[in-house]
């Protein structure tokens, strides 16, 4: 009988669990925070928490390191477990990682969690993606820079608004022009109607 042998097995075949497993811790001590579901979270708490107590108990042990090389297999990651990670929890005796509910994913209903390390190397707004908002110091200019510029302003100004003075001019008398020649066609047709209501009441010559 199965007593105490209860597992996240994940519906996965041993091989293909393992290296789910493996790929998930060397991405959480890459990344010391990562999103998955909450099935794979338990499961690789349960899978990197004992790596954790190794690399706190024995940090310059060569047989501790094969260790664990044998369940990561990447030499990076193992480096960083021993130098980076395991000496924050020098002094702490369990405990290691921190699983969050998230919520439910909207493609097959699984419900997600964060799971990271209780001490973490990397800051939280490097986790989240934050950067931080570092305000430039104006520097102070001195006075005949300042008389310069304020000069070289007011002589584009004045250009601006005499070159707006003479474009503004030039389209009133266009428009002047425009208006005389409207008035001219207007008193050109109206000689001619008159023109001819008098040709239709004429009287003939008898």
């Amino acid at each position: 009988m199965r007593h105490c042998k209860k597992k996240g097995r994940l519906n996965r075949r041993t091989s293909w669990r393992k290296a789910t497993l493996k790929c998930m811790a060397n991405g959480l001590i890459k990344y010391q925070r990562i999103e998955t579901t909450m099935a794979k979270a338990k499961a690789l708490r349960v899978f990197i928490e004992p790596l954790i107590t190794l690399a706190k108990k024995d940090k310059d042990s060569v047989a501790a390191r094969r260790r664990a090389f044998q369940k990561l297999c990447d030499r990076d990651m193992v480096k960083s477990l021993f130098e980076d990670v395991g000496p924050l929890y020098k002094n702490i005796s369990g405990g290691y990682t921190r699983i969050m509910a998230v919520g439910i994913r909207k493609g097959d209903g699984a419900q997600t969690a964060i799971i990271e390390f209780t001490k973490r190397t990397i800051p939280d707004e490097d986790l989240l993606g934050k950067t931080k908002v570092v305000k430039k110091e104006k520097k102070k200019k001195p006075a005949a820079e300042k008389v310069k510029e304020d000069e070289a302003k007011k002589t584009t100004t004045t250009k601006k608004k005499t070159g707006s003075s003479k474009i503004n001019a030039e389209k009133k008398e266009e428009h002047s022009v425009e208006d005389m020649k409207k008035e001219k066609a207007k008193t050109e047709q109206k000689k001619v109607a008159q023109k001819g209501l008098f040709k239709r009441f004429r009287r003939k010559s008898i």
